[in-house]
């Protein structure tokens, strides 16, 4: 048994030193504190000028995207008015997409990268609650009602168009669509009760790699007097990382004659406005830490390498420590922001599966 031991541990250090790639991350690309798509257009006495001015705005609107994607609305107020000099100090890079400069004017699309530690240390110092950690996709079933006729995957949806052609990923909650595949159509169509349905919900949330199913239901219907179009919204989400399911419904109404392709993407807008917002409520946490004593399961070293690479990425987990190790568990001591809950939202986030009672945490099958 000794001797098996020793082989495992030689085999442990062998593993990390000649194979360093398996530590890194393959999810590097979607970075929280990366803002892209920065608009900026200024006209000034001259076109360096100019250019100076805009690199000063992307920032300013940068850190305040940032701030929007992290904070609910009541903590938000509390940075609304923090001074430029404070946001340069949390810049670590600016990239340009595209430029285009004349005499006096600068146009152009920017990336502002912004430094995650000095951010966070901002926001504890000041006692602002946040949260950072990004949430696994969710697979969205646009559904579209008018004139009794229920759509889904037919091509003639039009409120699952406005979702396929408009994505966006830039969220703490990315939205995925689908392109209607057979498995899809075996899982849920339109005409089932979702109540009767969840197990098939949860594997089609599955199939897709998300943690769950957004189905967002737009009614289109006219007044009395055919004066007025009103677009009735019902959106729920049917979480299967540990999350609870949320509810949504609004209304927009418009003359007739107003009526435009805006109004779908409006109503995209509100959408992904509760979606981000609900994320945020449930795992917004205060700076103060918790320590919390964690049994971790694994099958081999691979495993185990894979598993502390995905604890050490996660962003609500301040560090942890290895007290034991054996062939096939390791007792850690894990300091962490939030509570126990969101702990486990956000280990399934990294496709880990923590059990609240025992405090057993495993790769997720």
């Amino acid at each position: 048994m000794k001797y098996n031991f020793i082989t495992f541990l030689i085999i442990f250090f062998l593993v990390i030193f000649i194979n360093p790639n398996i530590l890194i991350s393959a999810t590097s690309e979607d970075k929280i504190f990366q803002v892209k798509n920065i608009s900026v257009e200024i006209e000034s006495t001259s076109s360096p000028k100019a250019k100076e001015i805009a690199l000063l705005e992307a920032q300013e609107k940068g850190f305040k995207n940032l701030m929007k994607k992290m904070l609910l609305e009541t903590e938000y107020e509390k940075i609304e008015n923090i001074n430029i000099e404070k946001i340069l100090e949390f810049v670590d890079a600016i990239e340009i997409q595209n430029e285009k400069t004349t005499d006096r004017k600068y146009i152009g699309n920017l990336t502002v990268i912004f430094n995650e530690e000095k951010v966070l240390r901002y926001l504890n110092r000041n006692e602002i609650k946040y949260t950072s950690l990004r949430s696994k996709p969710l697979l969205i079933l646009p559904i579209y009602k008018f004139a009794g006729v229920t759509y889904l995957w037919e091509k003639k949806n039009i409120w699952r168009n406005v979702w396929v052609k408009n994505s966006n990923n830039e969220g703490l909650i990315p939205i995925k669509s689908s392109d209607g595949k057979f498995t899809d159509f075996i899982y849920f169509n339109q005409d089932q009760a979702v109540k009767k349905n969840l197990t098939n919900l949860e594997l089609l949330a599955k199939s897709h790699n998300t943690s769950g199913v957004l189905i967002a239901i737009l009614k289109k219907k006219y007044s009395r007097d055919k004066s007025k179009i009103i677009f009735n919204l019902n959106s729920s989400i049917y979480r299967f990382d540990g999350g609870e399911t949320n509810t949504f419904e609004d209304a927009i109404e418009i003359y007739t004659n107003e009526y435009s392709d805006n109004i779908l993407n409006d109503a995209k807008v509100r959408v992904e406005k509760f979606i981000n917002q609900q994320w945020k409520t449930a795992n917004t946490a205060s700076s103060q830490k918790k320590l919390e004593k964690i049994t971790v399961f694994f099958n081999d070293l691979n495993d185990w390498i894979n598993i502390k690479r995905l604890i050490g990425d996660i962003s609500i987990i301040d560090k942890f420590n290895v007290r034991r190790f054996s062939h096939n568990k390791a007792i850690i001591f894990l300091s962490f922001s939030g509570n126990l809950k969101q702990l486990k939202v956000a280990f399934k986030q990294s496709d880990l599966d923590f059990d609240l009672n025992s405090k057993k945490l495993i790769l997720a099958k």
